[in-house]
């Protein structure tokens, strides 16, 4: 019994071994990859985020262009414009979108980690803004913090 554990454990060993080689050896990339995000709003920020509100969206990675889910289409169908920066596991992001009917605009400031390529977490800044006489008027500013996973099936 204990050659049959032993062997059984250095099995185990051997293949949790070369599993976490293999990985460690792939880059971790946002690129390409969407995250289905949870996120708890410390402030209001508008019809997007209440305090004390835990809210579902997500958030894609598409050729350094970073993109929030909820707002894909914003303008006339155009949808907002957003970039994203990795530097190892830290990225930022920013994104801007104004409503279709042009009377609200979101701002997002993303500082996050990329964990194991699965997982990323981190927090964000919105700013909400309404259109005014002069142009567009902050209005709220939240902060959230976010986890999110990869979705398998983008």
């Amino acid at each position: 019994m204990k050659k049959l554990m032993k062997t059984a454990v250095m099995v185990a060993g051997l293949v949790l071994t070369v599993y976490s080689a293999s990985y460690a050896a792939t880059p971790l990339s946002l690129n390409g990859n969407s995250y289905e995000i949870v996120m708890f709003c410390t402030n209001d920020a508008g019809d997007y985020c209440s305090q004390g509100d835990i809210k579902n969206d997500a958030f894609r990675f598409e050729d350094d262009e970073f993109i929030v889910d909820s707002f894909d289409g914003g303008v006339l169908g155009v949808g907002g414009s957003g970039e994203f920066q990795e530097i190892g596991i830290y990225f930022t992001a920013s994104y801007e979108v104004v409503s279709e009917e042009l009377v609200d605009k979101y701002t997002f400031d993303v500082i996050g980690f990329n964990f194991i390529d699965f997982i990323i977490i981190g927090q964000m800044n919105i700013s909400y803004y309404e259109l005014g006489i002069g142009g567009y008027d902050k209005q709220d500013e939240a902060k959230a913090f976010f986890f999110g996973s990869k979705k398998i099936n983008n």
